[in-house]
């Protein structure tokens, strides 16, 4: 029954150029449920099933064999080739495609610039230093904010170049700095 499934399917496929490995594997897959008195129509029905399998094996090994090898350097080392090029018609595209990304980044850039900006500015308005004193300052991207805005108004008071109502006390209340003055009054020694 092979021999005859072999010699029909031969003959449907002599013009593929398929090697007889190919077709002998595409004879174990058609005659798995054919049984060995199979009648000549059965076969045939069989094999004609096959013949689109054997086109598309066809059309892998001629896509196979006539793509451009990459050319070799005399170190033996490839050279490119065309594997990563772009067909034609593709090109405009993946141009705007990488404009569009490189917009992208530039926009996400700028906008964690900003936010990082508005963190700085917020916390130097809690600790009370005030917007001028601000505008020139920069901190390196993975700067603590906390203490370095602290060691800078600590500079500031040092220097004298903060009001001396901002310079002693972040906050204005009355309460607050009697509850301060109370708490020092307390932690000195009774004698």
């Amino acid at each position: 029954m092979k021999k005859k499934f072999r010699k029909l399917l031969s003959e449907k496929c002599k013009d593929m150029g398929l090697t007889d490995k190919a077709l002998d594997d595409l004879v174990e897959i058609g005659a798995e449920g054919l049984a060995d008195d199979a009648s000549d129509e059965d076969i045939a029905a069989k094999v004609d099933s096959l013949v689109p399998y054997a086109k598309a094996m066809q059309g892998e090994i001629t896509r196979k064999t006539q793509r451009p090898k990459p050319q070799s350097n005399d170190e033996g080392e490839d050279e490119g080739g065309n594997e990563d090029e772009a067909p034609e018609w593709f090109k405009p595209f993946q141009k705007k495609l990488t404009d569009l990304e490189t917009e992208n980044a530039a926009l996400k850039a700028e906008k964690a610039k900003t936010t990082r900006q508005a963190e700085i500015s917020a916390k130097a308005k809690k600790l009370g230093i005030p917007d001028y004193l601000m505008k020139r300052v920069s901190f390196a991207e993975d700067a603590d904010l906390d203490k370095e805005l602290a060691d800078y108004k600590q500079e500031l008071v040092t220097n004298n170049l903060m009001p001396k109502e901002q310079a002693h006390e972040t906050g204005s209340s009355k309460e607050a700095m009697e509850a301060d003055a109370k708490a020092w009054a307390e932690s000195l020694p009774n004698k």
